[in-house]
């Protein structure tokens, strides 16, 4: 049976990387027969925003990893208060996102065979 893996992200995607290695480390760990999946909580809650365009600052796309969502199903989760608190209203459909409580989160690392922060 494959290990699981949560990627956790809490920086802002417009001022550094964080998101976008989050899932391109997240992609890469199918070659591997491991199970990856990608919480998004304090700032980093604002990337699935439709109107997130990180490129406008010479930083790479989110939407690109968009492809690869869909391609390989990986579970993207969001901190509801953190979306709340950074007032993300929309969210785009394509990231598939799971909405989970602060109260949730202990439960949902304890799924996961490997948590990483980043």
């Amino acid at each position: 049976m494959a290990k699981k893996l949560l990627f956790v992200v809490y920086q802002s995607p417009v001022g550094s990387i964080w998101v976008n290695e989050a899932f391109r480390t997240a992609f890469g760990m199918y070659g591997e027969d491991l199970e990856p999946a990608v919480l998004l909580m304090n700032e980093a809650t604002i990337a699935v925003r439709p109107t997130c365009k990180p490129e406008c600052l010479g930083l790479l796309p989110i939407s690109m990893v968009k492809r690869y969502l869909a391609r390989y199903g990986t579970p993207v989760y969001v901190v509801k208060e953190d979306a709340d608190r950074m007032k993300v209203t929309e969210v785009d459909p394509e990231y598939g996102a799971q909405f989970v409580s602060k109260t949730e989160l202990s439960k949902l690392f304890h799924e996961y065979d490997y948590v990483v922060f980043m």
